[in-house]
């Protein structure tokens, strides 16, 4: 059951097809990745969670240049995975996308607390807001353990 269950979901194909349709610019970051990092050696050599980075540097690159007029797509897109992706899908868009901007947002110094709050969705929040708990709190293993229960999709 939960096999045919996980068949209907979106898949990470389909999840990067998504994120890179959101815009023209973003399409044409992951293109130029995809074929200077693998040519056509993609399907066989592909490192999904570490090949989202690009996508991750673009967002905040254009974040720091002002140009954000692509984010609600892109934001929109993530939320459509974290609610219909299967189990790979949705973590590439949590330990990928999101944790990957926050952290990229940290070395830089943006303040990514509530930067993005303005493009996040309902669910991509609830994930935002729990990684940053995860992360900052200082409260014990047991208590952050209790805690995440309300982070959870």
């Amino acid at each position: 059951m939960t096999e045919e269950i996980q068949e209907s979901k979106i898949t990470v194909d389909q999840a990067i097809e998504m994120l890179t349709a959101s815009s023209h610019g973003i399409n044409s970051c992951w293109t130029s990745f995809i074929q200077d990092e693998y040519g056509n050696d993609y399907a066989e050599n592909r490192e999904d969670l570490i090949d989202v980075i690009t996508l991750v540097d673009y967002i905040v690159s254009k974040l720091k240049d002002g140009k954000t007029d692509e984010f609600k797509e892109f934001f929109l897109a993530i939320d459509k995975v974290l609610e219909n992706g299967d189990d790979t899908a949705r973590e590439l868009m949590i330990v990928g996308i999101i944790e990957g901007l926050q952290n990229n947002c940290g070395l830089e110094n943006i303040e990514y607390h509530t930067t993005f709050n303005q493009w996040l969705m309902p669910r991509t929040q609830k994930i935002w807001d729990g990684l940053i708990y995860l992360w900052e709190s200082n409260d014990s293993v047991e208590e952050k353990q209790d805690k995440l229960k309300d982070f959870r999709l």
